[in-house]
């Protein structure tokens, strides 16, 4: 489900209507909200036959499939319930209108703050909020004032919202005057909570391009289908499996199971097996920690109804077992942020939590553009795609001589230099190279982190130096 939000700076002129529908058509959006629209309540309304049958009231439509279900509306605001369908999860979206004037936007702030305490959904608040996250998001000669920056993060971070990124042009405002004079500013975007962004992990957000208004139409894809091509997930070391004693005896009998390796082809059968045994190992100690924590914590609850006295000790056990679970969530999501200046312990769950959405969002590719300059997004295209582009890269340069370039080059190395270059590595060289790698680095395709190696490098070493 797309939805479309759009400063439009009037709906009076017919290009403008023209832009709307052409946005409409192309991107299908199930909701759709204007701002500054400059029209009456009933002009707006006419507004929604040239959409295309979505329906709606004030600047908000939505397609006939769409449940939605007002909760508040203002000068700056509507604030609705939705759905996709009557059967599915429902969650809050605030379109917003910022304050023009900088003096008045501290109101635009208390309204938000406001907005937060009426409800608890999964929530996305989206639209223009006349006002900047960064000075970097502010293209111009004249500086922001840090203050009002900071007031609208302050906002933000109490609603506990965060900013989606986007694709496109960097701005979403553009004066489009020339030279000196030119404005560029990011006034437009799409904020939300932790649970809405788990609920749509695929979400993204995209400036479009308007030829009609000096503002961008924004884009919202909900759920964003990328095809079905899919592949299984890779088995991963879980740092947080450390607590359990019986962890090195596992991998030590898994590693001595399939013999001694010869080379690395051998190396890479042995961590296997590990990976192997670990995956039996750790589905008969670990479960879903997340869900397990709820279930423990729904005890606790019933246990503190019914008689606290009583039932003090079983308290107690279930408490230590809830600072063991949360510990186990921390790990989890400190293992996925891949962030190596905090130290394990810090119970930043949330932290840790966004910033591995945040990575998870940032690398992925979301789409290739083509030789005939499509925009391809479907992944089977994308693999074929990057598959031809690589082998067109490394494919033999018949006109290329290698002689002729070395030639080219002056040498720097001394003949002392290169003997020290060219001696075999030590043993001590390798476990230093080793011991060097940050902990939880991306792991390679076996899965396995340098932690891992270094943990059990007594019953590594050999056989992997040896190979």
């Amino acid at each position: 489900m797309n939805l479309l939000c759009w400063n439009c700076r009037g709906v009076w002129r017919s290009r403008t209507v023209q832009e709307l529908v052409r946005l409409v058509r192309t991107h299908n959006p199930k909701i759709v909200f204007l701002s500054e629209t400059r029209q009456s309540d009933e002009r707006v309304k006419n507004l929604r036959w040239r959409l295309e049958g979505t329906g709606g009231g004030l600047a908000l439509f939505w397609d006939d499939n769409v449940v939605v279900d007002l909760q508040s509306l203002g000068e700056h605001h509507i604030d609705v319930l939705i759905r996709a369908d009557v059967n599915s999860t429902q969650w809050r979206g605030t379109f917003i209108y910022g304050e023009a004037r900088v003096q008045d936007r501290p109101r635009m702030w208390d309204l938000i703050r406001q907005l937060k305490s009426q409800m608890n959904y999964p929530w996305i608040m989206v639209g223009d909020f006349n006002e900047v996250m960064w000075s970097f998001e502010h293209f111009s000669n004249t500086n922001r004032r840090e203050v009002q920056m900071q007031n609208f993060r302050d906002a933000l971070s109490y609603c506990d919202l965060y900013d989606m990124g986007f694709s496109g042009t960097p701005w979403t405002y553009d004066n489009k005057q020339e030279g000196a004079r030119n404005v560029r500013v990011r006034l437009d975007r799409a904020v939300a909570s932790t649970d809405w962004s788990d609920l749509f992990a695929n979400a993204q957000v995209q400036h479009l391009v308007s030829s009609r208004s000096d503002r961008s139409p924004l884009l919202v894809r909900v759920e964003h289908d990328q095809g079905k091509h899919t592949k299984g997930r890779i088995l991963r070391y879980k740092i947080m499996w450390e607590r359990v004693e019986s962890l090195p005896e596992t991998i030590k009998a898994a590693w001595e199971s399939v013999g001694t390796a010869n080379d690395l082809g051998d190396v890479t059968k042995k961590l296997g097996a590990v990976m192997t045994a670990l995956k039996t190992w750790s589905s008969e100690h670990f479960g879903p920690v997340t869900k397990e924590l709820e279930a423990v914590r729904a005890q606790v609850e019933h246990l503190m109804l019914a008689d606290p006295i009583e039932n003090r000790n079983t308290i107690k056990r279930l408490y230590n077992r809830m600072d063991e679970l949360l510990y186990r969530e921390e790990m989890m999501w400190l293992q996925r942020s891949r962030i190596s200046w905090l130290q394990e312990g810090d119970r930043n769950t949330g932290f840790f939590h966004r910033k591995a959405t945040w990575r998870s969002k940032k690398n992925k590719i979301r789409g290739f553009i083509s030789e005939d300059n499509r925009y391809v997004e479907n992944k089977g295209e994308m693999e074929a795609m990057a598959t031809k582009f690589f082998q067109d890269l490394y494919m033999k340069d018949t006109s290329v001589k290698p002689e002729s370039i070395a030639d080219m080059i002056e040498p720097l190395l001394t003949q002392d230099m290169n003997e020290i270059l060219c001696k075999p590595f030590t043993n001590e060289e390798i476990s230093d190279a080793l011991f060097q790698i940050g902990p939880l680095k991306a792991p390679g395709p076996d899965g396995f982190p340098a932690r891992f190696f270094q943990r059990n490098w007594e019953v590594l070493r050999d056989e992997v130096i040896g190979a």
